[in-house]
């Protein structure tokens, strides 16, 4: 199994990388954030509005006029990001109840100091004319310790039965040095998930009963899934239900798991498919492991990007297909994957950054209608996928030339608008 996962990994890049088969243009051009963009959800009401969470506290509703030069706030925390913000702390995740429209509910995940711990909270969001949720109706669900300052991971997701998911990074450092993702009794390295209409004896949530771990000793019965490291997007298949996540690598292997319940993904016995550097000179802990449906080595690139199930309409090339990309090497990939035998069936590059549009994409998710937004690293401009125009060339003989001029005084009078096609140079500007 090993031997397959990156026998298809390399070959699908040695051909995607030869030719990327789109480019990026701004989808919102005069809208430029100041801040990372971190999480973007869709809320599930008849308005269907965008909204967008940057790293250090704001969240901010999607204009409308795609022209709009500005972005309604929808909720401010700077004051509890007051302290500075390191690379990978604040805001991290970002999920609308899917009964938004009758509880006006909504869940943010973000890092807090003193002590340092990531905190999972929910909102209310008035009804009235002013899209915006209420900071004094925030209730605290989940506090999680972290002893580091980095590997928060944070996605969060409802499942189509309607439970929240929340995935939480290894605690931070490198080669998970409080062997914290196999560990079951600490949250760390997991995807856990919540019933937030629910209490259980004690919590702010309860325990589903048909979570993997529950009722068992040393185990903590939130868990769903263990093994991971950094997960950083986490979406459901809205046609299929089945779960996406992306999980940065250390050393080697950048990987995407399809997350099943009471998966262990390896982390950090394993690095990808394959024994963990660090772990090779003692007994393997842990297991049985599930490999990567997909996963590449530090040659193509160095921080993986998760995002989702394309089910768009503008984009019929990529209907069905997986879509992520890495923040580092700024590229973008579109895997088609067989969904009976859970396993990838190739992976195309569709973006790289060797025009004049570079990115190094942060979110990678879709807008109310389905379609894509790319969200890239500081200044956080929002790009969106397009088919390359593709010229084809027609031999024309000189009787058939002929045949096609208008008759004498017909079809010779000037547009009073006149179409001219549009200049090139300008995408992406």
């Amino acid at each position: 199994m090993r031997s397959v996962v990156l026998a298809v990994g390399f070959a699908a890049f040695a051909v995607a990388q030869a030719e990327p088969a789109m480019r990026l243009a701004r989808a919102y051009p005069n809208l430029v954030f100041d801040d990372n963009a971190a999480a973007v959800a869709v809320a599930p009401d008849s308005a269907r509005r965008t909204v967008v969470a940057l790293q250090r506290g704001q969240i901010r509703v999607l204009p409308e006029d795609k022209e709009s030069p500005d972005a309604p706030l929808f909720l401010d925390l700077r004051e509890r990001m007051k302290e500075e913000v390191e690379f990978e702390e604040g805001i991290h995740g970002l999920a609308f109840h899917p009964n938004f429209a009758v509880n006006r509910r909504v869940y943010l995940c973000y890092s807090q100091r003193g002590p340092r711990r990531t905190v999972l909270s929910e909102f209310i969001v008035p009804e009235g004319k002013t899209f915006q949720a209420d900071a004094r109706s925030e209730r605290v669900l989940l506090e999680c310790p972290h002893p580091l300052g980095n590997h928060w991971g944070g996605c969060i997701a409802f499942g189509p039965e309607g439970c929240l998911y929340v995935a939480i990074g290894d605690g931070g450092l490198r080669d998970d040095p409080y062997r914290l993702g196999q560990n079951l009794w600490t949250l760390h390295g997991k995807i856990l998930r919540l019933d937030v209409d629910g209490r259980s004896a004690g919590l702010a949530y309860k325990i589903p009963a048909d979570n993997p771990f529950g009722e068992r000793q040393e185990m903590r019965d939130e868990i769903w899934a263990a093994g991971l490291r950094n997960p950083w997007g986490m979406s459901f298949d809205r046609e299929t239900g089945t779960l996406w996540c992306g999980d940065v690598g250390q050393d080697s292997w950048e990987e995407i798991n399809l997350i099943k319940p009471g998966g262990n993904y390896g982390w950090s016995e394993r690095e990808g498919p394959l024994r963990f550097a660090a772990r090779a000179q003692a007994p393997e802990e842990g297991g049985p492991f599930t490999d990567p449906i997909h996963c590449y080595g530090h040659d193509v690139g160095i921080s993986v990007t998760g995002g989702f199930v394309y089910r768009g309409s503008r984009l019929p090339s990529l209907q069905g297909r997986y879509l992520f990309g890495d923040w580092g090497k700024g590229k973008l990939w579109a895997m088609s994957w067989d969904a009976a035998s859970g396993t990838s069936r190739g992976v195309e590059e569709v973006f790289s950054n060797e025009g004049e549009v570079k990115i190094n994409p942060t979110v990678i998710a879709p807008d109310a209608e389905g379609e894509l937004l790319v969200f890239s690293h500081y200044p956080s401009c929002i790009f969106m996928l397009e088919e390359p125009v593709r010229l084809v060339e027609t031999e024309v003989t000189e009787d058939a030339a002929v045949e096609a001029l208008p008759e004498p005084g017909e079809g010779i009078l000037p547009s009073a608008d006149p179409v001219t096609e549009p200049d090139s140079s300008d995408a992406g500007s």
